[in-house]
């Protein structure tokens, strides 16, 4: 009896112990996932695309008859962190119900088991608007379809009048009339405007953009040809084409006199550059557009030079929306999903996000009002959307697979060192073509 006595205090304890932590789980499995009655959706966006979602989801939450009685909650996730944190808390039965992210890890997701297919709430109808085909497609792994596409992303060039009145885009309409848009040309033209500033007493330059890093350096490769993954997922750095297309970069870029792209040049410094006209094009995606005051910066954007005849080509991603494969609430995260992705919401995120549209029916909505509105307005030319759909066209879907994001830290570094540091191409992209081979055979010894 005394010896039950000792015992007693201490199994209280442990009962109140093991409660408290039932109940810490519990709430933090609240606070995290899907449960009475309530969806939550991660998402890494900022600024107006944050606030386009945010109408969205209060649109989603005050129509009954979609969410069946759900509240879908919103939780920013910063897009470095987004993917690691999906992966820790995924398989432990936490995080969102579903999440906004692009397409470029999606193979990783699914051999994981962290993402479950939705083309059963789908119907071939709904999937036969989204344009291009490869927005869709991206999304498709041995049939099945896991995720629904938002909207999709690529590179163009900006052109600007300058201060001192001088109208680049004029300079590049009459190549484009005279069938002169080529490499040849545009360098040509990148050079004329790289000299000391007019109107000030600094350096001008003719071109802005970011030349180590693969994703801006891909439309030089894939118009000379090139890749750095071939379609059987087997890497390819070092070609005749690779090392053509990293020799054109290291002549717009590289660090010496002829160059016409600023030395150690960021996002940031880029985009105060070309505000102030230092810089008369640049190449970015459309997200650059949410620096330009258009009142402030007459500026356009066209298609890009063809080099060697051949169409440059950059990368496209998707941004879409996925379902947990652990939410207890699949289909109405489905629900939501669709809505997200549905006709009303590409209408608004078209006008009040500037993302471009990738469903047919609003494209062409958009199109149509153009000759229809009153007040003047075109949402479809202001946002320059015909001009990213024409690059998407012919875009090359970014690799979405292990062994890409294995190719591009090696690869960035040799970009980096034929550009900046004067390295010969080959020998820079031999040394990340063995960097590769280490990596993948790392990652085949250990079985991912």
């Amino acid at each position: 009896m005394a010896r039950l006595k000792e015992w007693l205090p201490m199994t209280a304890a442990l009962v109140v112990i093991l409660t408290l932590i039932g109940v810490q789980t519990w709430l933090r499995h609240e606070a995290t996932s899907g449960s009475g009655k309530r969806l939550v959706i991660w998402h890494p966006s900022i600024g107006k695309e944050a606030d386009a979602l945010k109408k969205l989801v209060a649109r989603f939450n005050a129509n009954d008859q979609i969410n069946k009685g759900y509240r879908l909650e919103m939780l920013f996730v910063s897009f470095s962190n987004l993917p690691d944190k999906l992966t820790n808390s995924l398989p432990r039965g936490q995080g969102p119900d579903i999440f906004i992210f692009g397409h470029d890890r999606l193979e990783d997701w699914i051999a994981k088991g962290l993402i479950a297919p939705v083309d059963y709430y789908m119907t071939p109808m709904e999937l036969a608007d989204f344009t291009p085909r490869s927005t869709v497609d991206s999304l498709i792994r041995k049939k099945r379809l896991y995720a629904l596409p938002l909207t999709a992303k690529t590179l163009a060039l900006y052109y600007r009048k300058l201060p001192n009145g001088e109208d680049v885009g004029a300079q590049i309409k009459a190549l484009q009339d005279a069938g002169k848009w080529d490499m040849a040309h545009f360098t040509k033209l990148a050079k004329s405007l790289t000299r000391t500033c007019p109107w000030r007493s600094s350096n001008c330059y003719g071109l802005g953009y970011e030349a180590d890093v693969p994703f801006y350096h891909s439309l030089w490769l894939h118009a000379a040809g090139g890749t750095v993954i071939t379609k059987t997922g087997e890497p390819s750095v070092v070609t005749p084409q690779g090392i053509q297309a990293a020799k054109m970069a290291y002549e717009l870029a590289g660090n010496h006199s002829g160059a016409v792209v600023p030395r150690e040049l960021s996002y940031p410094l880029m985009s105060e550059m070309f505000r102030t006209g230092e810089i008369a094009m640049v190449i970015s995606g459309p997200w650059f557009m949410s620096g330009l005051d258009r009142s402030k910066v007459p500026f356009g954007i066209t298609t890009f030079p063809t080099v060697n005849a051949q169409k440059a080509k950059p990368y496209l991603t998707i941004e879409a929306v996925y379902m947990s494969a652990r939410t207890p609430n699949k289909p109405v995260a489905a629900a939501a999903m669709r809505f997200l992705a549905s006709q009303e919401s590409s209408l608004m995120r078209a006008g009040e996000a500037g993302q471009m549209p990738v469903r047919m029916s609003i494209k062409s909505q958009l199109i149509a009002n153009c000759t229809t509105q009153k007040d003047g307005k075109c949402i479809y030319r202001e946002n320059f959307y015909g001009e990213f759909a024409r690059v998407a066209q012919d875009a090359v879907v970014m690799p979405a697979s292990k062994e890409a994001r294995i190719i591009w830290p090696p690869y960035t570094k040799a970009l980096a060192a034929i550009v900046k540091r004067g390295k010969d191409p080959e020998a820079a992209l031999k040394e990340a073509a063995w960097e590769v081979n280490k990596y993948l055979g790392a990652c085949l010894r250990r079985g991912k």
